[in-house]
């Protein structure tokens, strides 16, 4: 038989605080309360063995064994294993380390198995395990915050400080992933490990100055140095791979573009005022910049378009488009989203409603996709052209959150009195802002909207308001923390709403109006409506 504990404890201090100071066993005897020492008998690299010794148990017995311990920075993970095993068959150990909004989540599993002779039945000894593993658990959280607290004394300065200046190099650490993104340098060391030099000479750089842009990217993950002077991808840096199918590089190098990095630097503007700040950093609301600088706005189509192939066949999933028989599109993009809809539902037809010069150029998807002959472009503007009616099915994928309520209860309305008395369903293809302090990208994503767009992520209760106003119910619980499919049902068309015909007045309440539904761009890493590959 085999016996297996996983426990886990959250951590109210800096990873490297607590990756260190757990890492460090020679300092062990001063972070559990069951050591009496450890004697560090070798390294190798990374890897350490030793031998520990406890302090008298009840019984007055000492335990002593010699284990080996091999960490892994790059994934924040540590595998060890007992070399002198005592009344185990064998004794396994791993640990991981999860970065958390609170701190860090620091996992211990162990898995073992008691020798034929062993005095210990193997229950007790799992018993004991839990019971000990909790109670050390407790107290390394007790030593390491307390440390984290005091700070000098176990380091430069107070290290919860510290993870704050981490926080204030942003800017910094963005232009350090953006350099190494526009000189190829993940995937130059994708296959092998190669020295500065080396790829100087490829990237066409200096040689020092390149080694002091990786010794940087090296300090926080994006690349690991290694003892010989030469570099090594990471897990972290395997994102920015050329040639990976979610590759972030397109939005890394978006990120860096002036028509983000402008309006952000101009952000205490939003929050003072509510509105986008697109206008004091670029001297337009943000469609007008991409109309007077083609470039930028293609650049733009092109990151939503590589970004919004990522997770069509999960909502697909969800919306089951072969139980209908004709599928609208609203703000379709050039068609993507809707042929992939049509190729799951092959006696299902569709309805592609898009702005004029957008619906111009899906013939190219549509015949490619095989969907034709299946489906009907509408050129409109959904604020002030009438939402095809005649569907049973309509779609808003990454519509809704570039615009603020009172427009998009607009919108919503006009898909309602196009459903009419027909038990037509809508999905909303969207983020749900998750509640309290949880690490959440839609967090991120929703100052985008506010900064450049002047529209909002939404929580589940704002959902819910929103689609009751203007006579749709969401019934079941969506998740969280991703994108996903919000599947609404027509309520009575005499359900209270506020987005009546003539509640609002066309144009949009900041700068001109996009004539229908633009793309937001994901700055910090997930996907919107692209006018490209869905």
């Amino acid at each position: 038989m085999a016996g297996h504990t996983d426990n886990e404890i959250l951590v109210n201090a800096p990873m490297e605080l607590v990756w260190e100071h757990t890492n460090d066993v020679a300092g062990w005897p001063e972070l559990f309360t069951e050591y009496a020492s450890a004697e560090i008998l070798d390294r190798d690299g990374g890897s350490v063995t030793f031998r520990l010794t406890t302090h008298p148990d009840a019984d007055g017995k000492v335990w002593s064994w010699v284990s080996r311990r091999v960490p892994d920075p790059a994934t924040r993970t540590v595998r060890a294993h007992r070399l002198e095993t005592g009344p185990f068959e064998y004794m396994n150990l791993r640990w991981e380390y999860h970065q958390e909004a609170s701190g860090v989540l620091m996992r211990w599993v162990q898995d073992f198995a008691m020798k034929p002779t062993s005095p210990i039945p193997e229950a007790a000894m799992l018993d004991r395990l839990n019971r000990t593993t909790v109670e050390q658990m407790a107290h390394v959280k007790q030593v390491l915050e307390r440390r984290a607290r005091g700070g000098a004394d176990h380091g430069p300065g107070d290290l919860h400080a510290q993870r704050l200046l981490y926080l204030t190099c942003g800017p910094r650490l963005a232009a350090v992933v953006t350099t190494l993104a526009e000189l190829g340098i993940v995937d130059l060391v994708a296959d092998e490990p190669r020295t500065a030099a080396e790829l100087a000479e490829t990237a066409q750089a200096d040689p020092d100055a390149l080694y002091r842009l990786l010794r940087c990217a090296a300090s926080v993950g994006i690349l690991a140095e290694r003892p010989d002077g030469r570099f090594a991808s990471t897990p972290l840096a395997e994102g920015m791979r050329a040639d990976r199918p979610y590759s972030l590089l397109p939005l890394v190098l978006h990120s860096a573009q002036p028509y983000v990095t402008g309006p952000y630097s101009a952000l205490t503007h939003s929050i003072r005022t509510g509105e986008p700040a697109t206008v004091p950093a670029l001297g337009s609301d943000i469609w007008r910049y991409f109309e007077e600088h083609p470039e930028a706005g293609a650049r733009f189509d092109h990151t939503m378009t590589a970004l919004g192939q990522w997770e069509t066949d999960r909502h697909l999933d969800i919306v089951r488009p072969e139980r209908f028989r004709r599928i609208a599109d609203i703000g379709g993009g050039r068609g993507h989203f809707l042929a992939a809809a049509l190729r799951r539902a092959p006696d299902a037809s569709g309805v592609l409603f898009e702005r004029p010069d957008v619906v111009a150029g899906a013939d190219e998807v549509l015949v490619e996709q095989g969907v034709a002959g299946r489906v009907t472009k509408v050129a409109g503007d959904f604020f002030a052209d009438p939402i095809p009616d005649g569907c049973d099915a309509y779609v808003l994928k990454a519509v809704l959150h570039n615009w603020p309520d009172e427009r998009a209860e607009r919108l919503l309305a006009s898909v309602r009195r196009a459903i009419g008395d027909r038990d037509a369903r809508l999905f909303v293809v969207e983020q749900v802002v998750s509640e309290g302090n949880r690490w959440d990208h839609a967090k991120f994503l929703d100052l985008d909207m506010l900064v450049l767009f002047g529209g909002r992520e939404r929580r589940l209760d704002e959902w819910r308001g929103l689609f009751g106003r203007c006579g749709f119910e969401l019934p079941g619980r969506p998740g969280e923390g991703h994108w996903t499919v919000l599947e609404c049902r027509p309520t009575s068309v005499d359900a209270p709403r506020r987005a009546a015909d003539d509640a609002l007045p066309a144009a949009a309440p900041s700068g001109p109006a996009r004539p229908a539904t633009p793309a937001a761009p994901a700055v910090a890493g997930a996907p919107t409506r692209p006018e490209g590959p869905a």
